[in-house]
């Protein structure tokens, strides 16, 4: 198999020499002076760069002209995308690079790897058909370990054959987990993960400044911290009685003790978790229904508690605008009936909610595989 590579910067020349040691690779730059660096073999600053290059250079032949990879099977964009100055990046040097190289070869598989917008795959297949996104997870100064010894690869392709032509590429290099997915989903994940990061690095500061206060040690606490981490599905914010309690808690001590950073990534939080709520509200008024529909009202699932309990606040909320609100939930229906005042109407079974109902809100997980006719919001999906 021959695979094509456009752009040969940081980032590309270490995929092309990598690939070299399995394929017949095929490298495209625009730059002159890139391409005399690698026929002459000069010093690059990565690691692995040069030892993989003196390798398998038999293997792999460069240039600025984009008619050396027109025999190729599959080829990798990996050029810039600066950001503007809006925060998004750039697409202007992928898609010119895609544009020639759809010139040249229009039937192979494209394969961009550039840090690219959530949704610029759509924009990108209508340059060239058959088009993956491959995000590359690799940190400066260990480019070629990373590529060798990646956690996964992700894809994003449009069809299975192409997901697979893919797969099966980096299995020639390492057999580390693949995830094939949406284009949309893999551009989501990419830029995701990088936030998920931010949010580690920032959580550990605050621990960190609220630790130097009370003269405590931030590695050990946060070490045991670390011991346990959960991975949450998407649907409603935090409650019950101990989380919204304990977000408070610490906002309390942190703006008492003039732990800054603290006091404002609390308020942060009880400000998005407010937001859940608004975000559903805004959700079941789209379909211009009067008659709601809640299925579970407790804080979680087989319990009676409604405490801090965001489907109960819906209802209330509801109400409070003149909804009819219909609930069932008979493990929570006391609890619940003494914070709602007997404004809300409860139902005996499901059905009869259902039936009901115009339009029905899943509260709590344990109802979310229920089947209905009727519109439905369902945050557990």
């Amino acid at each position: 198999m021959n695979i094509g590579i456009i752009g040969l910067g940081k980032l590309g020349l270490p995929l092309a020499v990598l690939f070299s040691k399995n394929f017949q690779v095929f490298g495209v730059d625009v730059s002159k002076k890139r391409i005399k660096q690698i026929l002459n073999q000069e010093r690059f600053d990565e690691p692995q760069v040069n030892e993989y290059l003196e390798k398998y250079v038999k293997n792999l032949t460069v240039s600025t002209n984009y008619n050396v990879v027109k025999n190729c099977d599959t080829v990798f964009v990996i050029t810039q995308t600066p950001s503007l100055k809006s925060g998004k990046f750039d697409l202007q040097y992928v898609e010119s690079a895609l544009k020639e190289l759809h010139k040249v070869n229009p039937n192979c598989l494209a394969v961009i790897s550039s840090t690219i917008n959530i949704g610029d795959m759509n924009k990108l297949k209508t340059t060239h058909k058959r088009v993956c996104y491959n995000p590359e997870f690799i940190k400066q100064g260990s480019i070629i370990r990373d590529f060798e010894n990646p956690k996964f690869v992700l894809i994003g392709a449009y069809t299975k054959e192409d997901g697979e032509q893919l797969t099966n590429i980096w299995r020639k290099i390492h057999d580390k987990p693949t995830y094939i997915v949406q284009p949309v989903e893999a551009e989501i994940i990419k830029l995701s993960l990088n936030v998920t990061f931010t949010f580690g690095i920032t959580f550990a500061n605050v621990i960190g400044e609220l630790c130097e206060k009370f003269h405590a040690d931030s590695s050990k606490v946060l070490d045991i911290i670390y011991q346990d981490r959960r991975n949450y599905k998407a649907g409603l914010g935090y409650m019950g009685p101990c989380f919204p309690r304990d977000v408070n808690c610490f906002k309390a001590t942190c703006k008492k003790e003039r732990v800054e950073s603290g006091y404002r990534f609390a308020k942060l939080l009880s400000n998005l978790n407010d937001y859940v709520v608004d975000r559903y509200l805004q959700k079941i008024k789209s379909f211009a229904k009067k008659r709601v529909g809640i299925l579970g009202v407790a804080y979680k699932p087989n319990v009676p508690y409604v405490y801090e309990s965001q489907p109960l606040k819906i209802a209330q909320r509801l109400i409070e605008e003149d909804y009819e609100v219909y609930i069932y939930d008979p493990l929570a229906e006391e609890n619940a009936k003494q914070e709602l005042n007997n404004k809300a109407h409860f139902c005996s079974t499901i059905d009869e909610c259902v039936d009901k109902a115009e339009i029905i809100f899943i509260g709590t997980a344990n109802y979310s595989n229920i089947q209905t006719v009727k519109p439905r919001v369902n945050p557990w999906e």
